[in-house]
């Protein structure tokens, strides 16, 4: 049965080296494909979070209104579990967020708003404001096309589920402060004419500040790479996939 969707965060691992961290998206397909029980279930759900965004844009990008676009997605993942859409896919067709992409593309094209209401929807829907954000960041994107949104959208939820597992990593070791001072610090925009003042207030030397500034940039971009990998099918070429989320978020 579907559930009320959670924040993209709640896909992330819940300890570092959590198994699931590390598998694809293919393996959670299979898992909802073939499982059974608590495993099935948890499996689609983890696919629900992860994608719901990505095609709630696309909906919006191509002139459903908020309501319609909601419904559209939500009808749509109830379509691919109780038909059984996703039986029989495999690594072999592409990525994944383009097949579903693109059996959306199709379920749009088939679909009547009338049939449509008569769907069941979870109590509650999507949450409305994770929905009034992206509705406020589609509102800077209005020249992009429901292709190119989709594909924005999905890099920012790469980067925030990398965001949200650095930051749980820190406060685990009871460090949540050295993580907020530092991230601002390697974000676009920051100013390096800062760090003699972030040096001073931690007690260290500009040279050690230096150092830990370069771990924590290195622990991110591992951090990155991993959550990358784990939407590709071990025979993708992580680095092209990183460029093109870079080119996604870049609007080119």
């Amino acid at each position: 049965m579907m559930t009320r969707h959670q924040p993209v965060t709640a896909a992330c691992p819940k300890t570092e080296g959590n198994e699931k961290f590390s598998e694809t998206r293919w393996t959670w397909v299979l898992r909802a494909t073939q499982g059974s029980g608590t495993e099935a279930v948890e499996a689609w759900e983890s696919l629900a979070r992860q994608y719901w965004k990505p095609l709630y844009v696309f909906c919006r990008k191509k002139g459903d209104a908020r309501e319609t676009a909601e419904d559209h997605v939500q009808g749509f993942f109830h379509e691919l579990l109780s038909q059984d859409r996703l039986n029989g896919l495999n690594p072999a067709q592409g990525k994944l967020r383009n097949w579903l992409m693109a059996a959306l593309v199709q379920y749009r094209s088939r679909l009547w708003r009338a049939a449509q209401a008569q769907k069941r929807r979870p109590a509650g829907g999507f949450d409305p404001r994770e929905l009034s954000e992206i509705d406020e960041t589609l509102q800077l994107q209005s020249g992009a096309s429901a292709e190119d949104a989709f594909r924005r959208q999905w890099a920012q939820e790469i980067l925030g589920q990398a965001h949200q597992e650095m930051r749980r990593r820190y406060v685990t070791r009871g460090q949540e402060d050295r993580f907020l001072r530092f991230w601002s610090r390697i974000i676009p925009g920051a100013h390096p004419d800062e760090h003699p003042a972030l040096a001073e207030s931690l007690k260290v030397t500009p040279g050690a500040l230096a150092t830990a500034l370069w771990q924590f940039r290195q622990e991110y971009q591992r951090i990155l790479r991993k959550t990358v990998r784990a939407t590709l099918d071990e025979n993708d070429d992580i680095d092209a996939e990183l460029r093109e989320l870079i080119l996604a978020l870049s609007g080119s």
